[in-house]
């Protein structure tokens, strides 16, 4: 599951194809004329091949007896990129106008030294061992993670569902009916908690200000949740119980000016763009909305707020460090197709991620029902993951070393413990014998405790139709003939 599909041996110094996310050589991209990917037949582009350090790290601790994996592969390809995009000049008048003061977002750059959790302290957090070394690895190369919170009107219909521990002692969690409103600020009180233990900053900024004047005032419009800053921890605690009482006393109101904001947002980033490019760092902007652009001063949707909708977030791809996540807090089909359509165009650095239940059942109608969604892997992808193989799991089914990837952040009880096998047979052999010992996790469809993966469905996704250990009922007939 390690060879390379054009050379057909094991990878070296692997390169994942942004826009398709199928992984190869280093050397057999760059033979490649005309630029396609030779799994799918996509054309990339080549400023979007990017590490696949997931893969790299795996590679480096079966040939050097489980050592640690190489920090930092491409941040001086990141800064040269960086360097050959022009820097917009910021623009105070437009930042100081009708969106904000420039206090709203703090210095970008982050030391990321001696911040953050270790991989201990994450798996003491409940975290396997293989995703906490994710989860530290990645922290610090997130300079920011910016929420931008959707308070329009529309936010009021009450077709929204959040995770709430059960009234009784000992009972599974039950899915609950809200507003979206309500889904929004579930959402944006989950990954306050989740960046406060992990030491990242992050800030949360309500689409439509409360405060008069256009001025965003802290503790109103938004709210920074730092353990990092001067206040210290306490002062982290103090902020995030601040940002509870500002969520909690907005209501659903005004239009939905993403476009506007958007603009704001790239113009607060762009003067400290180079620097956080050399840092190998990025900022991450989640976008929790249920509905398409708006004028600032309402009026429906039009094609032309989509457009520019969709301009901005070419332009963030293009001129900015940034990782853009849109949590979509509805089902209506014309908010569904809009964002999916961005999301899959090749300019657009996007991820689209609904509800915990709608995620798990997209996940398991491509075909990758070998996972069990939990609440835990919904979060970070939610946050914006740089792990492209975790945004490809509602996409398509994945393939067996991608299938293998994901199962070496989610099987190992620890960071001692050697990898997992690469070859399949024995791969899924370990995986059946290490099962048994894990804790089990949340199953948003079942509503049950269950292992991390379902065993049988994870053989169909490997092995070879001939090879596998037992039949599986309908699962053979429509999985494993697509081997």
């Amino acid at each position: 599951m390690l060879s390379c599909p054009v050379c057909l041996d094991t990878f070296e110094d692997p390169q994942l194809l942004g826009d398709c996310a199928h992984t190869f050589c280093k050397r057999c991209i760059w033979n490649l004329s005309p630029p396609r990917c030779p799994t799918c037949r996509r054309g990339f582009r080549p400023q979007s091949v990017l590490p696949n350090f997931a893969l790299a790290a795996l590679l480096n601790e079966r040939q050097q007896g489980r050592g640690p994996p190489p920090v930092g592969e491409g941040e001086e390809e990141i800064a040269r990129s960086s360097d050959d995009q022009p820097v917009e000049q910021l623009n105070t008048s437009e930042v100081s106008g009708a969106g904000g003061g420039l206090r709203w977002i703090k210095e970008l750059k982050r030391d990321t030294t001696s911040e953050g959790l270790s991989v201990e302290n994450l798996t003491q957090l409940g975290l396997p061992a293989g995703l906490a070394k994710l989860v530290s690895d990645e922290d610090r190369r997130a300079a920011l993670r910016v929420f931008l919170l959707d308070n329009s009107g529309s936010t009021a219909a009450p077709d929204g569902r959040i995770l709430t521990p059960s009234e009784k002692d000992g009972e599974m969690p039950v899915f609950k009916r809200c507003t979206r409103w309500e889904e929004v600020v579930h959402t944006a009180l989950e990954h306050a908690r989740w960046n406060l233990q992990l030491g990242t900053p992050a800030e949360f900024v309500l689409l439509n200000p409360l405060s008069p004047g256009g001025t965003l005032e802290e503790g109103i419009d938004f709210q920074r949740v730092d353990p990092t800053g001067a206040d210290g921890p306490k002062g982290g605690e103090v902020q995030l119980a601040t940002l509870e009482k500002m969520l909690h006393s907005t209501a659903p109101r005004g239009a939905t000016p993403l476009t506007d904001r958007l603009r704001k947002i790239r113009n607060r980033i762009l003067p400290e763009g180079r620097e956080i490019a050399r840092r190998g760092q990025k900022v991450i902007l989640v976008i929790a909305t249920d509905g398409l652009p708006t004028p600032v001063r309402g009026g429906g949707a039009t094609r032309a707020e989509m457009h520019a909708l969709g301009e901005e977030l070419r332009r963030n791809s293009a001129e900015l460090p940034i990782h853009q996540v849109v949590r979509l807090c509805t089902n209506e089909s014309s908010v569904v197709n809009f964002y999916t359509s961005l999301d899959e165009e090749m300019e657009v650095e996007l991820e689209v991620i609904d509800d915990m239940q709608g995620e798990a059942k997209e996940i398991q109608s491509v075909g990758n029902r070998w996972l069990v969604y939990s609440p835990l892997i919904h979060r970070l992808r939610e946050g914006g993951t740089f792990l492209k193989v975790l945004d490809l799991l509602d996409e398509r089914r994945l393939e067996p070393m991608e299938v293998c990837l994901v199962c070496q952040l989610l099987l190992r009880p620890s960071a001692d413990d050697p990898p997992l096998p690469t070859e399949p047979e024995e791969f899924c052999q370990a995986a059946r014998e290490l099962l048994p010992r894990l804790p089990r996790v949340f199953c948003p469809l079942r509503l049950a405790m269950l292992p991390p993966v379902d065993i049988n469905e994870l053989e169909c996704s490997v092995l070879q139709r001939g090879k596998l250990r037992r039949s599986c009922g309908d699962c053979e007939v429509r999985y494993c003939r697509q081997m």
